[in-house]
């Protein structure tokens, strides 16, 4: 990508293809305008908010390189080669978006059930940096515990009685605040997904990755705040 006419080439193609990828996801008709397909692809976390905004400005110059003035066969607006680089990866992020299992560290999920012993959660904070932790009462989830709820449990303990009372996790979840929540989604759930959902206006705690999404089944992953950090560079444009 070096001259100006294999630029404008390599953008158009890219931009043809996001076009031509929308309409087919979003069964847009042919009246349905570019603009209006961003809109509902970012309203369906196929596309963030930045990606969003960029294909917006990058429509402007397709109608310039498309239908503007030429002089000596070449356009008036020619694209940078940022820009072609940019599109190429919103490109690739709407056509193959990364799953968020597939790139993220893999990871033991520690769960416990509701009568098991505190000291058990205690044991893994202390070793490790998991601070969440599904909790199960048989094979259905009830609740997860956060070292945050644990730190009020300890807050209160202490000032109450000079000792830590509580022996099982189910006396400690007393603690636990209606924020202290998780969401299910299935395995295939992708990195934009999950971004949505958790910088979204309910802001939960965690995302459970489960095969089908479901609360009763095995948890593969738990997605914190934590994570955030890598699923957000792996869709960076720039």
């Amino acid at each position: 990508m070096t001259n100006t006419p294999d630029l404008a080439v390599s953008f158009l193609a890219a931009f043809n293809d996001i076009e031509a990828h929308l309409r087919i996801q979003l069964r847009a008709k042919r009246s349905d305008s570019f603009r209006w397909m961003v809109r509902i692809a970012e309203k369906q976390h196929l596309i963030s908010k930045e990606h969003a905004e960029t294909l917006d400005a990058f429509a402007e110059l397709r109608n310039a390189i498309s239908h503007g003035q030429y002089n000596d066969l070449r356009p008036i607006a020619d694209p940078r080669p940022d820009t072609v680089e940019a599109i190429e990866k919103i490109r690739s992020l709407l056509l193959n978006p990364p799953i968020a299992l597939d790139v993220l560290p893999e990871q033991k999920v520690q769960s416990f059930r509701l009568n098991d012993p505190i000291n058990k959660a205690l044991d893994i904070v202390r070793t490790t940096e998991i601070s969440q932790f599904p909790i199960y009462d048989g094979s259905e989830y009830v609740a997860l515990l956060t070292t945050n709820t644990i730190a009020r449990w300890v807050a209160s303990d202490l000032h109450d009685n000079a000792q830590l009372d509580a022996r099982s996790i189910k006396e400690v979840l007393d603690y636990a605040e209606s924020s202290d929540t998780a969401v299910f989604l299935p395995r295939t759930s992708t990195a934009q997904e999950i971004i949505d959902i958790m910088t979204g206006p309910k802001l939960p705690w965690s995302v459970i990755l489960t095969e089908h999404g479901k609360q009763h089944q095995k948890p593969l992953r738990v997605v914190t705040g934590r994570d955030m950090r890598a699923l957000l560079e792996l869709l960076k444009i720039y």
